[in-house]
């Protein structure tokens, strides 16, 4: 367990192209993220439409706040695996809901959000990321 949180915590190799991929991601998170509060009754609307009935107001702020949260932690370099991984969740769930009922954008975009973070949880969150504490790297003795 503890080798599985140092690799989540763990940004991976300084390269340039997960950091690309780190920062377009987080814009688009934290703006649909943002836009789920901004504009709560459309996606109100939304989610019941996708089958959360009476509770989807609460769902779609739910999900705002993962998304806002995750793409900070992003945008960041704090624990991007794990933020990435997170978000896989978030996009597999709009694929199965929002895809399944509307289509179109609805399933592709999602689809290439879903691998593109993917390759980031894979190779980690590249340069500029926040590097864990010593105690918590792999390899590193425990206290």
């Amino acid at each position: 367990m503890r080798r599985l949180l140092a690799w989540l915590a763990d940004p991976g190799p300084p390269l340039w192209g997960t950091l690309v991929a780190r920062v377009a991601l987080a814009a688009v998170f934290v703006a649909a993220g943002l836009g789920k509060f901004a504009n709560h009754g459309t996606y109100t609307e939304r989610f019941e439409r996708w089958g959360f009935g009476a509770a989807a107001g609460e769902v779609a702020l739910l999900v705002g706040v993962v998304e806002v949260v995750c793409g900070l932690m992003l945008l960041l370099g704090l624990a991007p695996r794990a933020a990435a991984l997170t978000l896989i969740g978030d996009m597999a769930g709009a694929i199965a809901t929002a895809g399944r009922i509307d289509g179109g954008q609805d399933v592709w975009l999602p689809s290439i959000l879903l691998v593109v973070l993917a390759v980031v949880v894979a190779r980690g969150g590249g340069r500029w990321a926040v590097r864990p504490p010593v105690r918590l790297r792999a390899g590193a003795d425990p206290p």
